[in-house]
């Protein structure tokens, strides 16, 4: 009688415990400094394949205030990301895009859309074939689909050697070609 009622407990116990990690998770961290006050807080649900990263930055002398907010939902076949950031004055950007696995690796589009308005196409694709030879490429195109920066590279590795070829090209008039690196919520 005593052992029924120790395993109903102990399976009571258990049951109630399996929803309790299900639930999300979340951290907060802050920064205090003479200059900049800041917060970050991150929450993930391992269950629904959600993470969420919030920053808020204050300047202690301006009062003026730099936010940041990221969203990443797995899916089946890989995950979507949602970037909003805005900075002290107010103006804001953002990027949303699909990573979708792939055989051998994954690939990579969204749209990000610049603090005056402007949008841009991204595109990205990273493969290996088992072999320690790897690939990937990265472009940032306008509104009318003409590209403005690549990034091509290639890496190949054959007994004692690893040869790494980077190829990168810009538009004309480009001098810095907008970020096109995907956050990692």
């Amino acid at each position: 009688m005593l052992t029924t009622r120790l395993m109903l407990a102990s399976l009571t116990a258990l049951a109630l415990a399996v929803p309790a990690a299900a639930q999300d998770k979340t951290r907060t961290k802050t920064y205090e400094g003479p200059n900049a006050s800041g917060a970050v807080t991150t929450t993930v649900n391992p269950e629904t394949g959600t993470a969420s990263r919030d920053r808020a930055v204050t300047n202690l002398n301006t009062g003026n205030t730099a936010t940041s907010s990221a969203v990443r939902q797995r899916t089946e076949t890989g995950a979507t990301v949602d970037v909003v950031q805005t900075g002290p004055q107010g103006n804001s950007r953002s990027l949303e895009g699909e990573r979708t696995r792939t055989e051998n690796g994954s690939t990579f589009t969204g749209t990000a859309t610049g603090r005056g308005g402007e949008t841009y196409g991204l595109a990205g694709a990273r493969s290996r074939d088992g072999q320690g030879n790897s690939s990937a490429s990265q472009s940032v195109s306008d509104s009318a689909g003409n590209v403005l920066a690549s990034r091509d590279r290639t890496t190949t590795r054959s007994p004692g050697q690893v040869s790494n070829i980077v190829t990168k090209t810009r538009a004309p008039g480009i001098t810095r070609p907008p970020r096109a690196r995907r956050p990692r919520g």
